[in-house]
């Protein structure tokens, strides 16, 4: 649960940015006051720079309420997951892990789209405003609350994948010799089948597993490499 716990930080950093141009300010004055810094851009058909800290009030109550929808989705994973991983070490057996998969399998790939959108486009925003502090922080607080939330998820998919391996370990190394030739038979069977561990994957498309992750990670951090070259 700790890559949870790591994103009300990557929140707050969020929630401060509003701050950073009162800091700068105080910290290195120029001739003229910067610009008010708004957590989101939007709409509210007055005028905003009077009417700013009603306008910041309401931004802080609306972005905790978002970030605590998407942070309970990935809590309600994760103990479906764990759930699972309890029934595949007590009883050795799958088929919750088979429910679970058809059952969220497309919910997770709206929620992985909508992760990698979010994940470019403020990574993207991030290189090209990296002359510009304020606006720097306040994109990159967003990239890094989409890597802890796709990290988080696909630790969770990995814990599963990793127990239901055990159960081809523990078929191995336990003392089938002794026991009779239709138990035997039966064990090859589930020898057979514990070759596919469970898992959960977002639409037939992902599966939720480090290695996926890491390959995410590893081509956004060239693709960012790659733009922060050439602007």
């Amino acid at each position: 649960m700790y890559p949870i716990a790591a994103m009300f930080p990557i929140l707050g950093l969020f929630l401060a940015s509003p701050a950073i141009p009162k800091v700068l300010d105080f910290i290195k004055p120029l001739n003229e006051t910067r610009a008010l810094i708004y957590l989101y851009e939007t709409e509210y058909f007055v005028d905003q720079d009077e009417y700013y800290v009603p306008i910041l009030i309401h931004t802080y109550m609306t972005v905790p309420l978002s970030v605590g929808s998407i942070v309970f989705f990935d809590n309600m994973l994760g103990t479906f997951i764990h759930h699972a991983c309890a029934m595949l070490e007590i009883l050795r057996f799958g088929l919750f892990t088979t429910e679970l998969e058809s059952s969220i399998n497309i919910a997770w790939l709206i929620v992985l789209g909508f992760n990698l959108l979010i994940l470019t486009v403020t990574g993207m925003t991030t290189v090209i405003k990296i002359d510009q502090p304020d606006e720097a922080i306040k994109f990159s607080a967003f990239t890094m609350g989409a890597l802890f939330h796709l990290f988080y998820n696909s630790f969770q998919g990995q814990i599963l994948i990793t127990q239901s391996e055990k159960i081809f370990y523990s078929i191995y190394t336990s003392q089938w010799y002794t026991l009779p030739c239709y138990h035997q038979r039966l064990l090859s069977t589930m020898i057979t089948r514990s070759h596919s561990p469970a898992v959960i994957t977002a639409g037939k498309l992902y599966i939720l597993s480090m290695d996926t992750f890491s390959i995410v990670l590893k081509n956004a951090m060239s693709f960012f490499t790659l733009l922060s070259s050439v602007r």
